[in-house]
């Protein structure tokens, strides 16, 4: 449960790397990873040069090693590795060296978050930007260090800072950065949302009472009829879908989303074409909705396109290619139409799982650790291979792609997989 581009430029273009990247094995075309589902915050990598036809040749193991416990999946920056995992008792943010996944340094966020139910450990994914990580504990411990030597430039713990109760299976929102604003759901009345400076830690505002979903938000541009475009920032609290004012957090819109035991953990996505956001969640209240999002006069509106029942995510979200998503819905893979709704397949054969997507293909990992390729057409399920990456029954962190390799995990260990064409 990891429980988990625009003019006016946020972190998730500034730190794309297009470039030669060089492993053994191979050379790809690629661009790091640098924060909660890729550069581009929607779990797909704009690079070439990867192999995705499996049938003949698999894909190469580099390495694999214990980690400790936790969810967090990795971001990746110039050749190293950022996550968070919990050992002897302690949680700490790691970097770890992409090539061979030897530690570099590590430095404690808190004690070990407990949940005996799905697996100790810290759930949040690290963001990197420039020479600068930032982290968040699964007991809400925020912390800002240099990416190279981990040395602290701040930290502080948002729910104690505002007062604010922990989830019932922990903090897992990572932090966002939207140009200069590091942005949190906290969940904390009068401070469900934060932002904070980024170089001092510093607030510059804090709005709203919802508690706090598992979701990471994101920034969008919303178009109006008139030609006008408005920034927003969304947020999948624990009970509502909310939007508002990047500059001030001023609320512009709203709906009720309640679930079972607040689950809303699924980042929501965006389609600028059609101007649709899409959110899902499962468990017994288990739906997808759409909204039309409209700008006019400075702010923007919302309204509900359809809800239906044909993905419910549990701990991942999907991944928006052309006019279609693609994602599971509990444990059966689907495509489904975004403007209606409608599903155009579904299998079953991987089992429940997460996925990111390149070059027209879903690269998916289900939760025992198989790790497959599927081509991303509606027309019907087509697998081009699939091995056991991971024996596993808890590989529910979703992966990270970058510079031709898979980055993977599971409750307790750590992989990299090539999968560049050589």
């Amino acid at each position: 449960m990891t429980f988990p581009c625009h003019t006016i430029v946020s972190v998730a273009v500034w730190v794309i790397l297009l470039a030669s990247a060089h492993f053994a094995g191979g050379v790809v075309s690629g661009e790091d990873w640098p924060q909660w589902r890729g550069p581009h915050s929607d779990g797909i990598s704009r690079e070439t040069g990867l192999s995705t036809d499996w049938g003949e040749k698999l894909p190469r193991l580099v390495w694999q090693r214990p980690l400790g416990l936790g969810f967090s999946s990795f971001s990746v920056s110039d050749g190293r590795l950022y996550t968070l995992a919990a050992s002897d008792g302690v949680e700490s943010l790691y970097c770890l060296d992409a090539k061979s996944g030897e530690t570099l340094w590590e430095v404690p966020t808190g004690k070990t978050y407990q949940d005996r139910q799905g697996g100790n450990g810290p759930r949040s994914t690290p963001t990197v930007v420039g020479d600068i990580v930032y982290g968040l504990g699964a007991e809400g411990e925020l912390l800002c260090l240099d990416k190279k030597t981990g040395e602290p430039h701040w930290r502080r713990n948002v729910l104690d800072d505002f007062k604010g109760k922990n989830l019932r299976w922990g903090v897992s929102t990572s932090p966002y950065l939207d140009e200069d604003r590091l942005l949190v759901n906290v969940g904390a009345k009068g401070a469900s949302i934060v932002a904070f400076e980024p170089k001092k830690g510093d607030v510059l505002w804090q709005t709203l009472d919802d508690v706090a979903g598992y979701a990471t938000p994101i920034r969008i541009e919303v178009a109006g009829p008139e030609g006008e475009v408005v920034p927003e920032l969304v947020f999948f609290c624990g009970r509502a879908l909310v939007g508002v004012s990047p500059q001030d957090g001023s609320e512009h819109w709203r709906h009720e989303w309640l679930t079972t035991s607040d689950m809303n953990i699924a980042t929501p996505i965006y389609d600028p074409k059609t101007r649709i956001l899409f959110v899902s969640a499962a468990r017994k209240t288990g739906r997808c909705s759409a909204y039309r999002l409209t700008a006019k006069d400075g702010t923007v509106t919302s309204e509900m396109v359809y809800t239906n029942k044909e993905m419910r995510n549990h701990y991942n979200g999907c991944i928006l290619l052309g006019s279609y998503i693609y994602g599971f819905d509990n444990s059966i893979l689907k495509c489904i139409r975004l403007e209606t709704g409608e599903a155009m397949w579904s299998d079953r054969s991987v089992g429940k799982g997460s996925l990111v997507a390149a070059q027209g293909h879903l690269f998916v990992l289900g939760e025992r650790g198989d790790l497959g390729v599927i081509e991303a057409t509606p027309a019907e399920y087509r697998e081009k291979g699939r091995f056991t990456a991971l024996k596993s029954r808890r590989a529910w962190t979703p992966p990270a792609l970058a510079n031709g390799h898979l980055y993977i995990r599971d409750l307790e260990n750590a992989a990299c997989v090539d999968i560049s064409a050589r």
